[in-house]
């Protein structure tokens, strides 16, 4: 995979006006995934500003297995984990324990390098080391990206954004930004967890202030993270108190990332001769942060689109709209309440949330939440609720409702 890499096309060095059918910014799996499904039928050019895939990490790796399937990168995998803890404050643990594997762990760099091989095996080209910075969406879409010599142009018919959080592909196409977004770091430590298939979440406002921590074992690596929302003080702040407090403070830190995650996504993921998608537009769970699986699902509605608009011509808004129908079909419904049970959760104190694990741990709640699948956690709600009812005072109005479409909807 390197020498195919370092074999690709490096650039026009300021040559003449390229011409492509779609423009992809930013080389992840939401990008590549979008090249691979559509570079067998059109012209695709893949525009990366970093110049090695994959580089650099900031994500945790945690999948469920089938993104790493529809990946084909099963080889990628570090980690099974077959449950979790979820520490409360107060002392309360809640644990989750399934039979089967809930989710893996991936060296992402290898993922990311996996996805874009995909897309180069569809017939893609793909261009590292250049960086988008502006597009004219008024008659088609002319882009103009920076190499790391020469500024080089492209026109083609439609643009891709999945060029992260700070999209600058979003702000040229006139959309908005996410809802909110949250502050992560994470460090890999080399230490050896003694139970390899069990992540542990902790959660409250003194420990993470607005999402949770994390520890992941990964073999003879442990990965210790957080997420605070970004009004707080910066993560770093946080994680350093929690790695003592677990121990791992003297532990030999093999690597730290950090970065930001969007939540929610904009009211318009799409314009004329543009679409976003990913990170670049809020298409992250919210109630975990992570966007592997939304990203790929929503590159995968936006393939469908873009190639029924090249095969009529018409890349307006009204045409490429039929992209937010198809993926907020497929995955809207998730994103809106876990956005909303997000909104309950920051609204909890420490007190009440100590409360609400405790209820959690009792009776039958337990095996139901080993039910879930982390790609659509909100599912479980209604049967959460069903098993501890007491739970609705914690947030009457939203899971009240919630209950009571959740059955009507069973009732159909």
């Amino acid at each position: 995979m390197r020498s195919r890499l370092n074999s690709i096309y490096a650039g026009m060095l300021g040559g003449p006006v390229k011409d492509c059918d779609f423009l992809v910014v930013g080389a992840g799996p939401a990008g590549t995934t979008f090249a691979a499904e559509t570079a067998e039928r059109a012209r695709v050019v893949v525009v990366e500003e970093h110049e090695e895939i994959g580089l650099p990490v900031q994500c945790t790796g945690l999948i469920a297995p089938r993104v790493a399937q529809m990946a084909s990168a099963e080889e990628t995998v570090l980690s099974r984990l077959r449950g979790a803890y979820f520490h409360f404050p107060g002392g309360e643990v809640l644990e989750v324990r399934s039979k089967e594997t809930k989710a893996v762990v991936v060296d992402r760099a290898s993922f990311d390098k996996i996805c874009a091989g995909r897309a180069l095996d569809a017939g893609a080209e793909l261009i590292l080391g250049e960086r988008f910075v502006s597009a004219d969406l008024s008659d088609g879409a002319m882009v103009r990206c920076k190499g790391a010599h020469r500024f080089h142009e492209y026109r083609a018919s439609l643009i891709v954004g999945a060029d992260g959080y700070k999209s600058n592909v979003a702000k040229c196409a006139g959309l908005g930004p996410p809802k909110d977004q949250v502050r992560g770091v994470q460090m890999d430590l080399r230490h050896r967890d003694e139970e390899q298939d069990m992540l542990n979440v902790y959660l409250g406002k003194k420990v993470a202030p607005g999402f949770f921590a994390w520890r992941i074992p990964c073999g003879d690596m442990t990965r210790v993270g957080l997420c605070a929302t970004v009004r707080h003080e910066t993560p770093l702040t946080y994680l350093n108190p929690l790695l003592v407090k677990l121990g791992l403070d003297g532990k030999e830190r093999l690597r730290v990332i950090s970065g930001l995650i969007p939540i929610g996504p904009p009211p318009r993921t799409y314009s004329a001769h543009a679409l976003i998608i990913g990170d670049a537009a809020g298409q992250a769970k919210p109630l975990s942060g992570g966007g592997l699986y939304t990203g790929m699902v929503a590159a995968k509605c936006a393939a469908v689109t873009a190639l029924d608009c090249l095969a009529t011509g018409d890349f307006s808004g009204l045409a490429l709209s039929a992209y937010q129908e198809r993926w907020k079909g497929e995955i809207g419904r998730e994103l809106d309440r876990g956005y909303l049970i997000r909104r309950s959760y920051l609204r909890l104190s420490d007190r009440k949330l100590g409360e609400v694990g405790r209820i959690l741990s009792k009776g039958d709640v337990p095996s139901i939440l080993a039910q879930a699948d982390i790609d659509s956690p909100s599912v479980m709600a209604p049967q959460v609720l069903k098993a501890a009812p007491s739970l609705v005072r914690f947030a009457p109005s939203f899971l009240g409702s919630l209950f009571s479409r959740s059955n009507a909807i069973n009732d159909k």
